[in-house]
């Protein structure tokens, strides 16, 4: 692996030392042959030194993890860490900026994690119900109607903007993908390619769903987006709650994995203060935030974070262990039915 030191870093103890977390060649999903030989193809790439990697130290500026896993759940090579000051779970060492964007843009992305017909998956998103919780959401705060003006950045297709054009707001998707920008204005929404330098004018609603986990810096890119939010306009943001934890949730493409906690504070560390919050597809989550005042700020810490996502961790890795034994159970018993099937016909 190439690794592009920006700070040196310091992995301790093994909080998962289970096989599955650690293994190229047991993938926690069910993948197609196509799939297979595309994420083969990318951990040898990754083995050659052909893509490269960064350690970086954490949001919180602190350099010292413990180890969750050596892959992801599509078995690729990754390595995910927990950070011992602010409980921050990440992937680092991580691909560059520059190889993010080429996994992106180059639709790699997309092939890896739903196969070579990534598209026909895709076109079954432009129904209404698609975005429909975003909308709602929204929709409590700010009506929408022809007045309002929405971007989604880190759009795909654009389907999550169905409802607002339905409802009439002028809006405009975003996304790296020539693919699936493509798709999007086959279907009729305004679609750009590109990165946040595209964008221009001032918006109404901003939207990032399931897009700041993917981000090199959250709080940077944060600061940035609000610029073209307009005075009184508000940004929603899902992401994947990781306390929902298991290896079903690392993916190579995550940089960030938050809980409620963190989530809110470094939103909060990008100049954006809480609006309202719920859960999204029941296992994630959303808050929805508007740009906040300095008399607006309150004194927000961690604490003891870490200790807490350490303890549930805990848990989490007991649970693992529990459907590994009963797995093995289930298997011992269909081997020794066979076996006596076999022998005693």
């Amino acid at each position: 692996m190439k690794i592009k030191n920006i700070a040196q870093i310091k992995i301790g103890k093994n909080l998962f030392p289970l096989r599955q977390f650690h293994s190229t060649s047991e993938p926690y999903l069910n993948l197609t042959d196509t799939q297979l030989k595309l994420i083969e193809e990318f951990n040898q790439k990754v083995i050659n030194g052909n893509i490269e990697f960064e350690s970086i130290p954490c949001l919180c500026g602190c350099t010292i993890f413990d180890l969750i896993a050596s892959v992801d759940r599509y078995a690729m090579l990754q390595t995910t860490v927990l950070c011992t000051k602010c409980g921050l779970i990440q992937s680092n060492p991580r691909m560059t900026e520059k190889e993010y964007f080429n996994f992106y843009s180059s639709d790699q992305y997309r092939k890896c994690y739903n196969s070579d017909n990534f598209l026909l998956v895709f076109k079954s998103k432009y129904v209404p119900a698609t975005g429909q919780h975003i909308f709602d959401e929204i929709n409590k705060l700010k009506t929408v109607g022809p007045s309002m003006s929405v971007l989604e950045f880190g759009a795909g297709g654009g389907w999550n903007l169905l409802p607002f054009i339905n409802a009439g707001a002028r809006v405009l998707g975003v996304d790296y993908s020539h693919s699936l920008v493509s798709l999007g204005c086959e279907y009729g929404i305004n679609m750009l390619q590109g990165s946040i330098s595209e964008i221009a004018g001032e918006f109404d609603a901003i939207i990032l769903n399931h897009n700041l986990e993917h981000l090199s810096n959250p709080v940077e890119f944060l600061k940035n987006i609000i610029k073209y939010l307009k005075e009184d306009g508000i940004i929603y943001i899902a992401v994947p709650n990781i306390l929902n934890f298991g290896l079903g949730q690392l993916q190579n493409a995550h940089t960030y994995y938050f809980d409620p906690e963190n989530f809110v504070y470094y939103c909060y560390l990008s100049g954006l203060e809480r609006i309202t919050s719920g859960s999204a597809e029941k296992i994630h989550m959303f808050a929805i935030f508007k740009p906040a005042n300095e008399n607006d700020f309150v004194n927000i810490e961690l604490g003891n974070h870490y200790k807490k996502i350490c303890q549930h961790l805990k848990k989490m890795k007991f649970k693992e262990y529990t459907n590994n034994i009963l797995s093995y159970l289930h298997m011992a018993k269909t081997a020794r039915a066979i076996y006596t099937s076999l022998v005693y016909r």
